[in-house]
């Protein structure tokens, strides 16, 4: 710059200055008038410049120029400092095709010293009344619906006092509310408002200012995404949020101390139902889940500080909410889900081993049935007998109460589903226990039962169902019926036929509000239509030899839709959404040979090749009518057919029951309970036996 200084002539011509071009500056003529042929003229400098001129100094005009460079120096570094910091991230493509930041952009991030305020951004007062009714949407359709994460006093009215990220993550989830608003413009809305919503995470995460609402708000994302088919995308942000709510120390609270218990809990849960299976491949995955073999290991060691709130069940004195059970319910199926996605080795115990994951699973479901208060089992509470009305204005309370329901009852059927049953015996060499094949069927008929009998109440008392997990329930239950749905047995083909139906029609329903049970519905459709028949001719022995059909279905598609992070997918394959140019060198998935394990057209597990064919599950003279699993008589020739199981604990209970009065069928568990208290007759209106809380 001071060499530049010093080549500057001190005074330009005339006709240079006219043509505001540079002048050379020789005198008496300028090279450039002198090359176009034209006068050259200097004006004549001032006193103080002559001398400065002869005196070798650069006088007071060069100082000047000096002070006028040195500001624009000024300027032009203000200037790049503050694009620096405003600039958005510019990525640019490495040789590896990979996405980079260049380094400017990363000290960028270590300049900016103030950061944003997204809590102070004011609410236009024509936004009051549209978070307003954003807020009581939440409130009927989402709060407790599996997420409790607010207190629900005024709660509509404080949204506008929330964080903006939090905001926008709630709108962009109600925005599938009331059911059926979900259409393609929405749903182009809903995924830009939920990106507006991360993008402001993501800064508070990289400047170190993660709040309770920045945990809040990943909740609503996650449940979000999932439901929408993002596995990906919720997985990332589910370990986001995990990570730092185990890194909160216990005796700290973020925000609100109760609504940060509440969030750590949200969390727990999500972990239950949407963290991936870890270790999926090792038969210890089931038993590393349990502490000491009978009791489960929670995920989350800030567990123990999962509220026990008051006032969330018909009886305002409980000392436990129906959310904690909820929890306790969300375990069992973190299990459940892992003993679907396992693979079994070769050394695997059967399942009616004591150390099996099947027997594990079992335990741990029974204890949970053990810990279930009166107050909150189906006996007690007449969901057939309240008016639609009232089980609307009561969502908080129903809605975790039918999620414990439909969890308790999908659960056993997971665990004796057909096809799972049997890839666990595919290297079982002895003749399978009758008994354990008795027990298996009766599990999946009894627990499948219950499932029809609460789509029947919810269908009956139009309650429209918003947790996709129960969505995954059904389908689960869906499958089974599609087995039972060609077997040669009239009366439970009709039943399994019905059923399908019924599980159908409620999946529909969901779809117009998540995805993800589209999808499910979808798959549901594509492994039906994937049954195909086998002409094959089988000799039962003891018998004369019988022709018969045998059913071929697309097992890996089944597998995939009783996995409830894959059945979501579309042709229930992985979500590959976060990848970029991902090419797909072969599906190893699909290697292995599944099709032998499907039994579609059989009873349960009485097709697998381990099972005898010529045995009866009850005495000959029981002449009780019953589905048969074999439709083969006894060894004896009695009247009574194979394996069965009774209409009192099979399909035929659902067939002339009312919605309100189930009869002896749904109430047999809670019978027993009965005579237990009709035996002590005890008196419960006594003052003298007033529970002392």
């Amino acid at each position: 710059m001071e060499e530049a200084r010093q080549r500057r002539p001190h005074q330009a011509c005339e006709p240079c200055r006219r043509k505001k071009v540079k002048c050379p500056g020789e005198r008496p003529t300028c090279s450039f008038c002198q090359r176009l042929g034209q006068s050259c003229k200097y004006r004549p400098s001032p006193p103080s410049q002559r001398f400065d001129d002869q005196e070798g100094n650069h006088g007071t005009l060069d100082h000047r120029m000096e002070a006028i460079e040195d500001k624009l120096d000024q300027v032009l570094r203000s200037l790049d400092r503050s694009n620096t910091q405003a600039s958005p991230v510019v990525a640019f493509t490495g040789p590896s095709g990979s996405t980079q930041s260049t380094a400017p952009q990363l000290e960028a991030l270590h300049v900016q010293q103030e950061p944003f305020h997204s809590a102070e951004m004011p609410v236009p007062p024509s936004e009051e009344d549209s978070l307003f009714e954003v807020g009581q949407l939440y409130q009927k359709w989402c709060h407790n619906q599996p997420l409790c994460l607010f207190r629900q006093e005024k709660f509509p009215e404080s949204l506008r006092s929330r964080d903006q990220e939090l905001r926008l993550a709630i709108k962009s989830l109600t925005r599938r509310f009331p059911p059926g608003q979900l259409t393609p413009s929405t749903r182009q809305e809903i995924d830009s408002i939920s990106s507006q919503s991360r993008r402001l995470i993501v800064e508070r995460v990289a400047i170190g200012k993660v709040k309770l609402s920045t945990l809040q708000t990943l909740c609503l994302l996650i449940m979000a995404c999932f439901a929408d088919g993002n596995v990906m995308q919720a997985g990332l942000d589910l370990s986001m949020a995990s990570y730092f709510a185990s890194s909160l120390p216990a005796s700290s609270s973020l925000g609100d101390p109760l609504e940060c218990s509440l969030c750590i809990q949200s969390i727990y849960i999500l972990q239950c139902l949407q963290a991936s299976i870890p270790d999926a491949t090792k038969r210890t995955s089931i038993r590393g889940l349990f502490k000491n073999g009978n009791s489960l290991e929670p995920i989350n060691h800030r567990s123990s500080r999962l509220p026990l709130l008051h006032g969330l069940g018909p009886e305002e004195d409980s000392d436990r909410s129906i959310l904690f059970y909820m929890a306790q319910a969300a375990e069992v199926w973190y299990m459940a889900r892992a003993y679907a996605a396992a693979q079994v080795g070769s050394d695997d115990p059967p399942p009616w081993n004591p150390q099996s994951d099947y027997s594990l699973v079992t335990l741990r479901n029974l204890e949970l049935d053990s810990q279930f208060p009166l107050r909150h089992r189906f006996a007690t509470n007449n969901f057939g007998g309240i008016t639609p009305e009232a089980l609307n204005q009561r969502r908080d309370y129903w809605g975790p109460w039918l999620f414990i329901q439909f969890v308790h009852a999908a659960i056993p059927s997971l665990l004796n589903h057909p096809f799972l049953l049997s890839m666990r015996l595919k290297n079982f060499r002895h003749m399978m226990p009758q008994t354990f094949m008795h027990q298996s069927f009766d599990q999946i008929s009894r627990h499948s039962a219950w499932i029809i009998c609460f789509l029947n109440l919810v269908e009956a008392q139009d309650f429209q169902v918003s947790d996709p997990l129960i969505a995954h329930c059904v389908a689960v239950v869906a499958t089974i019926h599609l087995q039972h749905s060609f077997v040669k047995d009239d009366g439970l083909r009709q039943k399994a036929q019905e059923g399908y139906d019924k599980c159908m029609r409620l999946l529909k329903r969901m779809g117009s509000i998540w995805p993800s049970v589209f999808s499910m519905t979808q798959n549901l459709r594509k492994l039906e239509q994937s049954i195909t028949t086998v002409p094959a001719t089988g000799t039962q022995t003891g018998g004369p030899s019988e022709s018969h059909v045998s059913w071929s279905i697309d097992a890996q598609l089944l597998r995939d839709i009783l996995i409830y992070e894959k059945a979501g997918r579309e042709d229930a394959n992985a979500d590959k959404s976060m990848f970029d140019d991902i090419v797909d060198v072969g599906d190893e998935r699909r290697g292995s040979d599944v099709a032998e394990f499907a039994m579609v057209g059989s009873a349960g597990i009485s097709g697998h090749k381990t099972a005898w064919k010529e045995i009866s599950a009850y005495a000959p003279q029981d002449n009780t009518p019953r589905y048969s699993l074999h439709g083969l008589s006894t060894p004896t020739g009695a009247t009574g057919h194979g394996i069965s199981v009774t209409p009192q604990t099979g399909f035929d209970g659902l067939r002339d029951l009312p919605m309100v009065n189930q009869g002896d069928f749904f109430l047999q568990a809670e019978d027993y309970g009965r005579a237990i208290n009709d035996w002590f007759n005890f008196d419960m209106t006594d003052p003298m036996y007033t529970r002392i809380d």
